[in-house]
Parts: structure tokens; sequence; C-alpha cells
């Protein structure tokens, strides 16, 4: 499992598992992602077997764990690895950085083959993001999209009571998604939020300016209509629409994070 938490993990790893059981297949999970096997470590790996993982849905988080480690020039340790455990099958979990890696240990599994003709890697790759911003069918949602939109509008909506209990105030509420502003989106309208900004609405750049002027266009027009209380939702890809210059000029760097 690669990449940072999402609900929803642990219904994978269930899914997987219970299947390959009933197809007679012992599994196998690594922990922490790649963190141990591009090391050549053989110890952080757990058996998984149908009653292990049956009741794991109900549960937060990953009983595997996940890490961001990648892969990548360190191949030959992941595959000595998953070579001493005999992996035929190997399911990874992860947004689009860990899709490459998945792609990458499949295809030097590939080029390995060559020389090992008694063994081949099969590579699936499971995508999780709560961003929702994979290129899916626009009828197919990332998992763990919905639960976090889910719970993302329900503290909006704790807030906007707040904020409507105790003016003048107003909230400004940042919800994830790098590359696409839909989560911020189902949360403001989930929530009947005063104001959503995501960074489809602009063509070209936008300047931290820009995005103060629409917010106080909200708080103008609310006050005009004799309310001094209000909750706004912004993308956090809002920052990706800046120009270097500007980046600069509000953070200091251009080297912004996102976590």
């Amino acid at each position: 499992v690669g990449g940072g938490p999402a609900p929803g993990i642990n219904s994978v790893i269930s899914a997987a598992t219970i299947e390959a059981c009933r197809s007679g297949l012992e599994v196998f999970g690594f922990l922490d992602g790649f963190r141990w096997l591009v090391l050549g470590d053989v110890t952080h790996v757990r058996r998984l077997r149908a009653d292990d993982v049956a009741l794991i849905h109900f549960r937060g988080g990953s009983i595997l764990r996940t890490s961001r480690t990648n892969p990548r020039g360190r191949m030959d340790n992941v595959l000595r690895v998953l070579k001493h455990f005999n992996i035929r099958y190997l399911v990874t979990i992860g947004g689009d950085d860990t899709a490459l890696s998945s792609r990458s240990v499949a295809e030097a599994a590939e080029a390995a083959e060559q020389e090992d003709q008694h063994y081949h890697l099969s590579v699936v790759h499971v995508p999780k993001t709560i961003d929702n911003d994979l290129p899916l069918p626009s009828s197919v949602n990332t998992f763990g999209y919905a639960t976090a939109l889910h719970h993302g509008a329900l503290l909006a909506h704790n807030f906007i009571m707040d904020a409507k209990a105790c003016p003048p105030r107003y909230y400004i509420l940042v919800a994830m998604g790098r590359s696409a502003g839909h989560l911020a989106l189902g949360i403001g309208k989930g929530a009947g939020a005063h104001l959503t900004i995501i960074p489809e609405e602009f063509p070209g750049h936008v300047t931290l300016n820009e995005i103060c002027d629409i917010v106080e266009g909200c708080i103008y027009k609310r006050l005009a209509m004799g309310r001094n209380d209000g909750v706004v939702v912004l993308s956090e890809g809002l920052i990706d629409k800046m120009t270097e210059d500007e980046a600069t000029r509000v953070f200091g760097s251009t080297d912004v994070t996102h976590d």
C-alpha cells in the first residue's frame, strides 16, 4: 500500500485476500508499502488468511500500514524479496505515484524473465485517492472519495452551524485535491457552503489577491443580506494555479507541499 491513508484500503485488502484464498493461493502482505522491499528485507511481511481479513473492512487505516517509498532504482532488492516468497501475483494499492511504481515493478519483472524463465510475475494496481483525480470512466469514482466527501461535508456543516452561532465569524476550509477540485466541490455542495473555489474555474494562472477578492465579495454580499457568518471551501489545487513568482511572493518559496 503506497501513499497516504484513504477510506476503504482494508476493504480492498480483504477482498483481494479472500478471492486469492478461494483460488487456492497463499497470500502475503508486505508492511509499509515498498519501504522494506527496497532494502531486501524479508522480515516485514505478514501471512494473510481469509479469517484474518474477514472483518477488517470495519476498521479504518490499513492493516499493512502505508508509506511513500519509491522502489525505482532499487528494483533488484524488490524482485529478490518477491522471488524469496515465490510471489506470482502482486496487487498494489495507491495513487498515481504508486501506479507508476507498480508499472516499474512489472517492467523489471518482465526483463528478469529473460534470465529466469521459471519465474513470472503478474502485477495489478488498484487506484486509491480521495481526490478522485485518476483518469477512470466518468461513472467510476476512486475508492475512499465518497467517504471523504461525506465526512468532509459533515465537518463543513458543523462549521456552518458554529459560525452562525458565533457571529461575526467565517471559517475557511481547505480540501485535498492537488490535480482536481472534485472533493472541495462535493464538500461545498453537500454542506451548502456559502462559497467554494476550485482550480478548474480559472483557465489561466491565479493570484492570492484574486482569490481574496472572491472571498471578500462573498462576505460583502452576505453582509448586504444581513448575515455576517459563513463557510468558504478552497481546493488545495489553487496553489498549483499560481505562477512561480506568485508562489514565492506568498509563501517565500516555490517548494510548497500539499500535506
